[in-house]
């Protein structure tokens, strides 16, 4: 028969590891976590950019005023070889889509509006492309790890998809699935 004494020390050590417990419990739930990736089913934030380039006249773009449409929201860099490769099927698929309820918003996350202009001119690029110099919407808003990362969000602004990498946009089959989430008229 154990002595009052074991007990003791059997009920102190419980108790012990039942307080350890709860405190690292307590810890991991009311840590503050930064907020994650967008992904599919959410809102897709809402932000508010200038075309740099001259030929645009500094006009401003808001994400929300495409609403209606499916918009292709596509973070983009001109040192990033898969952003190289992937800009004539970006330009294919501008005009495959042309005249459908469909915005793409390049978003450029280079620093100067000059190397914008020459990777345009190089690469035969005709699709404006928005600046994002210090990353704010790239990843502050969207949290992107690095492009090209694109989103694809829906006509009510909730993200459809959210791709990681260089995508053949001019695939017909990359096309039949983008065609199958444009609203309907």
């Amino acid at each position: 028969m154990p002595n009052s004494h074991d007990q003791m020390k059997t009920i102190m050590f419980f108790v012990s590891a039942g307080v350890l417990a709860m405190f690292f419990v307590y810890r991991q739930v009311s840590q503050v976590r930064p907020p994650s990736v967008i992904s599919a089913g959410q809102k897709a934030p809402d932000f508010t950019l200038k075309f740099p380039l001259k030929n645009q006249h500094g006009k401003s773009v808001k994400l929300s005023d495409y609403r209606g449409k499916l918009v292709f929201l596509h973070f983009w860099a001109s040192w990033c070889p898969p952003c190289v490769a992937e800009a004539p099927d970006i330009e294919k698929l501008k005009n495959a889509m042309n005249g459908r309820p469909f915005q793409m918003l390049p978003i450029s996350i280079d620093i100067e509006a000059d190397t914008v202009r020459e990777f345009d001119k190089r690469y035969d690029v005709t699709l404006p492309a928005l600046l994002d110099p210090g990353q704010q919407i790239a990843r502050g808003l969207y949290k992107i790890t690095g492009p090209p990362e694109t989103f694809l969000i829906g006509a009510d602004g909730i993200v459809l998809r959210h791709i990681v990498g260089p995508v053949a946009w001019s695939d017909p089959s990359v096309l039949a699935s983008l065609e199958s989430m444009l609203p309907e008229s």
